[in-house]
């Protein structure tokens, strides 16, 4: 099974944000409060019930005010540090290109907010929130709810070859028109993203790192400071698991002797 590539042309996005609310809307995620800091950007950074937003990014070339507007949320990496650094193993990548956290594992440790070069998933109520690339919907023949909401098809949902050779030919067509900096971001980075870019401009105009990277720093010392708690997470396990064993024997052993008792008194 090929994985999927989510496409975002920013030459087509003008930033009303359809994404942010289906995205909002689709995984029933409260709205949160905010306020006004200076930019028409609106949440300024995620959170657990903010798993995607648009970034406004505004630059000035020769008192002209330029916008480059880019949808952002988890990038779906195709080679995750995250997946590598928890250590209770709470995090896999899919075949069909979604990065998952597995709820039922996750403890909130903050291990792969800590090393996500993106700085995407956030933690809050003991657990790691971010995008999950509407597995639900794509698993079951669906287009991601940002896709199917966004009205200029700034964002399209498909298979990796064929969206990737459409986005090589759209940037072709931009630099033919005058777009000079026209470029692919997510192909290469990182092993290749499941999110591409089209972008008019450089990454960094659009809040996107040229060369994105993750510590080796970091990846080490979570691993070390997480493998006490690993083993421990281990021991915790079999512990809880030997307890329900000797629990559900004993209700065993404890009914038998109940209907022992129960045909003693009929036979008398």
């Amino acid at each position: 099974m090929e994985r999927k590539v989510r496409v975002i042309d920013t030459t087509k996005c003008i930033g009303c944000r359809s994404c942010q609310v289906a995205c909002k809307n689709w995984n029933q995620l409260p709205a949160t409060e905010t306020a006004f800091a200076g930019s028409y950007e609106n949440p300024s950074d995620f959170s657990p019930d903010t798993w995607s937003r648009v970034r406004f990014n505004e630059y000035t070339n020769n008192g002209e005010v330029n916008w480059y507007f880019s949808f952002c949320s988890c990038m779906h990496c195709t080679e995750p540090i995250c997946t590598n650094i928890c250590p209770y193993d709470a995090i896999h990548k899919t075949d069909l290109g979604p990065v998952l956290v597995d709820m039922e594992l996750c403890v909130g440790c903050g291990a792969c907010a800590a090393a996500c070069p993106y700085q995407v998933p956030k933690i809050g109520g003991g657990k790691s929130w971010k995008c999950t690339f509407c597995f639900d919907r794509i698993s079951n023949g669906l287009e991601p709810a940002c896709a199917k909401a966004c009205p200029t098809n700034a964002i399209s949902f498909g298979e990796a070859s064929e969206k990737i050779t459409e986005a090589e030919a759209r940037v072709a067509l931009l630099r033919e028109n005058g777009y000079a900096n026209a470029q692919i971001y997510g192909k290469e980075e990182l092993g290749g993203l499941s999110v591409i870019y089209i972008l008019a401009d450089a990454p960094d105009k659009y809040g996107l790192p040229a060369d994105p990277k993750f510590s080796l720093a970091t990846f080490y010392l979570w691993k070390a400071a997480s493998a006490p708690l690993k083993a421990l997470a281990a021991v915790g396990l079999a512990a809880g698991t030997l307890s329900s064993w000797f629990k559900l024997r004993k209700d065993k052993v404890a009914q038998e002797k109940k209907e022992k008792e129960s045909t003693l008194t009929k036979n008398r």
